[in-house]
């Protein structure tokens, strides 16, 4: 079988090809700039760009690319459940218990950044058991002859959590229970502009114009809430950002959808030229609006490009961006075939939240080593140079992508 005829089958089962291998890629360069955010010397285009800046680089394009994928791949899980005949109760606890999943794990993780150390446990120790026991609770191999998937482990590992939640010290804070609610997280983020995009897409999934439309209030929603006429509102307000966490946010999210419905409804036959012209044209049409809405920058920072204040033309031009990149990816695989260099990236694009969380575990085991050393931190020394730490978060980068493969072929599998 020629490897053309065989990427074809993968996308007959229900995959297509650039999806997972852009997940991984977006993975990839998410666990590089997040390694390479703590290391000397820097320079300006491989971070964020400041807040009021009206511009973006490469690292303000990495969330919204991996939200607009999430959107590409809602009408291939959530849409062939419902397909075959799921009940919505059924669907909707699935969508609920990741999104609850996502939030949880968010917040211990906003919490382990401004942990104590003066604490009743060590803080890189807390930080480790957190992601060990997220590990073994959202592990999803079912084989009895595994230990981490007997229900009694998985049972101690949600008792654990809980303690960790009660044994928790922050900085500047009091009382028997001091873990608060920062903000979501990257992953908590990721669960509201999910949940959001599931409300519109399972009424709305046969109508890409009313998907579109549903895009569209989202942003109309973000500008409300830019223009304070979200105030009357102090309890949402005071739980999330409603014009970036609900609005815009989700906004990429949906966009994805309309893209990933396209693809959906070629599946089984694809016409690659079509899809191309396609989403080529769709994501002219987000340059368009984004072009036209940046136009009206001096008028307020909410039609500025900003990452930090998740404007409307940044969600566009990191859409835009995203759906080019999709375009080169689907253009090598899933139309020419050409799969082998995408194997090392693979493994993070199948399991991207075991990816994400393998990267602080690793980083946590090296500051706990420290103790056998002196307070020696190897992993931290290297931060100190630039061309150190840049090699060291190259690294990092690639062997997370690669370590959710091993550890998958030897039953440890994790998925929300």
């Amino acid at each position: 079988m020629s490897v053309q005829n065989d990427v074809s089958d993968k996308s007959r089962a229900g995959r297509i090809m650039s999806i997972d291998i852009l997940r991984g890629f977006t993975i990839l360069v998410m666990i590089f700039v997040n390694d390479l955010a703590g290391v000397a010397g820097v320079p300006g285009w491989m971070k964020h760009a400041p807040t009021l800046h009206d511009g973006m680089t490469f690292v303000d394009w990495v969330f919204p690319a991996f939200l607009f994928i999430v959107g590409m791949s809602i009408p291939f899980s959530i849409g062939r459940r419902i397909e075959k005949g799921e009940k919505l109760s059924s669907v909707w606890k699935h969508i609920l218990v990741r999104v609850i999943g996502l939030l949880i794990l968010g917040v211990y993780m906003v919490n382990g950044e401004v942990i104590s150390n003066h604490g009743i446990i060590n803080p890189n120790l807390w930080i480790l058991l957190v992601y060990v026991f997220a590990v073994i609770i959202w592990n999803k191999n079912s084989s009895r002859d595994f230990l981490l998937s007997r229900r009694w482990v998985k049972y101690l590992a949600v008792a654990g959590l809980i303690a960790l939640f009660f044994l928790y010290r922050g900085g500047d804070q009091s009382g028997i229970i001091q873990m608060r609610h920062y903000w979501w997280g990257i992953l908590g983020l990721i669960g509201w502009a999910y949940l959001i995009a599931c409300l519109f897409y399972i009424p709305l999934r046969n109508s890409q114009t009313g998907l579109v439309g549903a895009v569209a209030l989202l942003y109309l929603l973000y500008l409300a809430a830019s223009a304070g006429m979200l105030k009357s509102l102090p309890l949402i307000e005071g739980m999330m950002n409603v014009g970036s966490t609900l609005g815009s946010h989700a906004a990429i999210v949906l966009s994805g959808v309309i893209l990933g419905n396209k693809l959906g409804a070629n599946l089984e036959l694809p016409n690659h030229k079509s899809i191309l012209r396609w989403s080529f044209g769709f994501s002219i049409y987000l340059l368009i609006a984004a072009l036209l809405l940046h136009q009206l920058n001096r008028l307020d920072t909410m039609f500025i490009i900003s990452k930090n204040l998740a404007t409307v033309p940044w969600c566009l031009l990191s859409s835009v961006f995203t759906i080019w990149i999709w375009l080169a990816v689907y253009w090598l695989l899933d139309m020419k075939g050409y799969s082998s260099w995408s194997k090392v990236i693979e493994p993070a694009g199948l399991n991207p939240l075991f990816a994400y969380i393998l990267a602080p575990l690793v980083v946590e085991c090296f500051a706990l080593s420290a103790l056998l050393f002196n307070g020696f931190d190897v992993y931290s020394w290297l931060g100190n140079s630039f061309w150190l730490g840049f090699s060291r978060a190259l690294l990092i980068a690639f062997l997370m992508t690669w370590l959710p493969g091993y550890l998958g072929r030897r039953g440890l599998q994790l998925k929300l």
